[in-house]
């Protein structure tokens, strides 16, 4: 049976050198001055803008199922966070009259709703410690075998009215800067070969969260 899910107010550890790799300066390649300089003008405008919250509930391996999740445990999280709308429209205003300030708003945000769903991660983390079993990496519809429309289904479950999300009719997220997700709660000790296994079958070459390589082929 799905639990009640209360919204939660999130704490964000927010990098600037992520948002750089979203500007698309991945490690070890230099960021132009004018980045750099425009990321330093723009970070506290942007901090200001963001009002990150999020709320999961837990669920069972039946539920888990009819929202298509990828291989549910017994019990899974289900979770959804945004940094709310002030940071994307400010970065749509932006556009006509400073593109790379537009730019640099924009890599904020997906930083932040990064960091969000970290954040709420964490929570979910810590609620299953305390029940004894250790939360899988995190999956979102959309990656691997997990289809968007399904992220219809597990919004259901959770109050978004209340997180300020909406969905279009194509199941995206609005605001843009949102983040659904689910994290399989398992015994300890089983989460390297929950994920392995499915890392095995995914076909993302760049994921923060594979912890097995790619097979052959």
């Amino acid at each position: 049976m799905t639990a009640t899910a209360a919204v939660l107010d999130l704490r964000l550890d927010l990098n600037p050198e992520e948002v750089l790799r979203y500007l698309g300066y991945p490690q070890g390649r230099e960021a132009s001055a004018a980045a750099r300089e425009r990321l330093g003008a723009l970070w506290p405008v942007a901090l200001a803008l963001l009002a990150p919250r999020g709320a999961y509930t837990l669920i069972d391996r039946e539920e888990a199922a009819a929202i298509g999740m990828p291989e549910p445990a017994d019990r899974v999280g289900v979770a959804a966070c945004t940094i709310g709308p002030a940071l994307e429209q400010t970065s749509e205003r932006t556009a006509g009259a400073a593109l790379l300030d537009a730019l640099v708003l924009d890599a904020i945000g997906s930083a932040a709703a990064e960091a969000a769903a970290d954040a709420l991660n964490l929570e979910l983390c810590s609620d299953a410690a305390s029940r004894g079993m250790e939360a899988a990496p995190r999956v979102s519809p959309g990656y691997g075998s997990w289809d968007t429309s399904c992220q219809t289904s597990l919004l259901a479950l959770l109050p978004i009215e209340a997180l300020g999300i909406r969905l279009t009719s194509g199941a995206m997220m609005v605001p843009r800067k949102s983040v659904s997700f689910a994290a399989a709660l398992v015994a300890p000790g089983d989460v390297a070969g929950h994920a392995a296994s499915r890392c095995a079958r995914c076909g993302l070459v760049r994921c923060r969260h594979r912890m097995a390589p790619l097979p052959d082929g």
